[in-house]
């Protein structure tokens, strides 16, 4: 924490809030200070994710890049949080000037263009960034995607600094290897603050009943009002909206066969939750 003479201060959690974790970054706090500073308590979160560990804050940055191969499956369970929180995110097509960042973005156009704002954005050229400062300026957001896709280096970019560690691809299967070891708040002059986050391959989304997965998908609501069955899941059953639309090109098949999927995924856990 920063002290009113701007010096910083060590925290330690007290009680229950050190036996269970439970502090994100962006908290609102209480403290007694002595010594060092003592979390007595967490104040209620206006949002927040769970892997990025993040709290209050008001938008997510989710960044892609032609390298390593973009998994949309992450995007897509990175949008459920942002949804289940009411956070609007912003997708940024990073490495603009590589070979192959054309077509990521045309594939993220087709899947996310009713859902995201969509940004193709480069650190080595500046191309995109003064858009991107544009959304975010006098926001709290977290940057979030697999590691080696320019997460760092786009703090560095924003700062005009090399404030960030970044790191290249591991040898094996083109994935990022993780530069960023724990979580910072960087704040900007024009009171805009990001937060970096360990890059990471793989989420797990929270267990909860199938029949709600659907009410992620914001761009399934209109097609959805068609189908026969009120409580339809759009996924094994008949006359379908949704399958309607994506058999019409309405809703992108990819990212309709990403949703069965994850449907059946979250299906299976469901029903094993008590085993």
């Amino acid at each position: 924490m920063a002290l009113p003479n701007g010096e910083k201060a060590k925290c330690y959690p007290r009680g229950k809030l050190k036996q269970n974790g439970e502090l994100f970054i962006g908290d609102i706090v209480d403290i007694a200070l002595d010594k060092e500073g003592i979390i007595e308590n967490v104040r209620p979160r206006r949002t927040q994710l769970v892997r990025p560990y993040v709290s209050n804050m008001d938008g997510i940055v989710i960044v892609l890049a032609p390298i390593p191969k973009p998994d949309m499956m992450l995007v897509d369970k990175l949008i459920i949080g942002a949804t289940e929180n009411g956070i609007q995110p912003i997708i940024c097509v990073n490495k603009a000037d590589m070979e192959g960042a054309d077509a990521v973005a045309q594939d993220v156009a087709n899947d996310y263009k009713d859902i995201a704002d969509i940004l193709v954005i480069s650190t080595q050229t500046n191309q995109g960034i003064d858009l991107l400062m544009e959304k975010i300026k006098g926001k709290f957001i977290c940057l979030a995607g697999q590691s080696a896709v320019g997460k760092s280096s786009l703090i560095n970019c924003i700062l005009g600094e090399d404030k960030q560690k970044t790191g290249d691809l591991s040898k094996k299967g083109d994935r990022g290897k993780n530069t960023t070891r724990h979580i910072e708040i960087i704040t900007l002059d024009d009171g805009t603050q990001i937060a970096d986050t360990c890059g990471f391959n793989k989420l797990e989304i929270p267990l909860f009943d199938p029949s709600r997965l659907s009410t992620y998908y914001t761009d399934f609501d209109e097609y959805a009002e068609q189908c026969k069955f009120r409580c339809c899941n759009h996924y094994k059953e008949e006359s379908c909206g949704v399958k309607n639309a994506v058999e019409s090109g309405k809703i992108a098949k990819s990212r309709y066969e990403r949703y069965a999927r994850l449907f059946e995924y979250v299906e299976n856990r469901w029903n094993k939750r008590y085993d």
